[in-house]
């Protein structure tokens, strides 16, 4: 399918495996490897539990996987920047009155503790499309994470616009030294 790239995604791959630490590590990815089963080795690596060990260079590395193999690399691409920034994940419930929200794409404006105002991109985990009164796990990229930084678990924060709702902080994993 790949033809003449087989190689070079075998090896993107292969040194994305190699960054995985021993106690996470899979026998079914090396084995999948060795059978050249790509999109299955792509979804297994990008699968892996833990926030600490996932460096930038092992996102890069899926992701030019995934644009090589002509497959989305958008998420790899979060991921990478994820992995720098830091990882901020919350339980989001639109106002019933709100409009609908993409799971992409969006850069709303959010009001972090009363009329501080600071812009997040936005990834909705777990719907394309987060209806009015819906909740939904989703991802937060702050456009200046130190801006966001006293925010914690169990924090609230005001998600502003037409698509109006709360998100209550659930996961925080600081940005890496």
């Amino acid at each position: 399918m790949w033809g003449r790239h087989d190689s070079e995604i075998g090896e993107l791959l292969r040194c994305a495996a190699g960054l995985v630490p021993a106690e996470v590590q899979s026998e079914d990815v090396l084995d999948h490897l060795d059978h050249e089963e790509w999109e299955l080795v792509l979804d297994l690596l990008g699968e892996f539990g833990g926030n600490t060990w996932q460096t930038p260079r092992f996102w890069a590395l899926l992701a030019e996987a995934a644009i090589q193999m002509d497959l989305d690399h958008a998420w790899f691409q979060w991921r990478c920047v994820e992995s720098i920034q830091g990882l901020l994940r919350v339980e989001l419930v639109l106002a019933h009155d709100a409009e609908p929200l993409p799971a992409r794409g969006q850069r709303p404006t959010w009001d972090l503790t009363g009329n501080d105002r600071r812009l997040a991109a936005l990834w909705i985990e777990t719907k394309p499309v987060l209806g009015p009164g819906e909740r939904a796990t989703a991802r937060l990229r702050p456009f200046v994470p130190p801006a966001w930084a006293h925010l914690g678990r169990g924090d609230v924060i005001t998600l502003l616009g037409g698509s109006a709702g709360k998100a209550k902080i659930i996961e925080k994993v600081p940005a890496r030294p």
